[in-house]
């Protein structure tokens, strides 16, 4: 078992002075939970009293916190470097890894793909033409397919809309198309 602390130890130490991160077999969460599981049944089944009982408890502290230090320093680098579209390679990264980088990189993609269509809608609602109608009633200010607000109106005004907007306002009974030559 001291095998796996010298190994436990000297990734912690690697991954903090590297950017991407360093190469850990596929198993090695899998073997470092056996281990600390080992370490848990050696320090609960001795006396606590005596110095290898001792030695045992604080060994499986350290090797816990060098444990969750690593999972925490790689889990950072991976989301940092898919962040900004830099791949790590997966030949460096534990099964558990690579599972939650393929996750991560596919919801990275949709979202991208969402926030392309996004700006693709609001650049069209930005360019909806406009209709000019006159109000047959009182109508609240209201915010158009452009995202921008118009109004309040008063009876009988005559103001300009996103034709999507109008066209709602005219099927509603509360507005009536004016042609305007000359107006887009």
């Amino acid at each position: 078992m001291i095998t796996l602390y010298n190994e436990l130890y000297n990734a912690w130490r690697s991954e903090k002075s590297s950017r991407l991160p360093d190469h850990l077999p596929s198993d090695f969460y899998q073997r470092a939970t056996n281990y600390l599981n080992g370490l848990q049944e050696d320090s609960s089944s001795g006396d606590t009293h005596t110095i290898q009982s001792r030695l045992v408890i604080r060994e499986k502290e350290v090797a816990r916190r060098l444990l969750d230090e690593l999972r925490e320093t790689r889990l950072r680098k991976i989301l940092e470097n898919a962040k900004i579209g830099i791949s790590v390679a997966e030949e460096n990264l534990t099964s558990e890894e690579r599972t939650f980088m393929r996750n991560l990189s596919d919801s990275l993609a949709t979202f991208r793909k969402s926030e392309i269509r996004i700006e693709e809608t609001s650049r069209a609602a930005m360019h909806a033409e406009l209709m000019v109608v006159r109000f047959l009633q009182d109508i609240p200010e209201i915010v158009g397919t452009d995202l921008r607000i118009y109004g309040p109106y008063k009876k009988e005004d005559v103001g300009s809309l996103p034709g999507e907007n109008a066209h709602a306002l005219i099927k509603q009974g509360a507005a009536k198309p004016i042609e305007v030559k000359g107006f887009s």
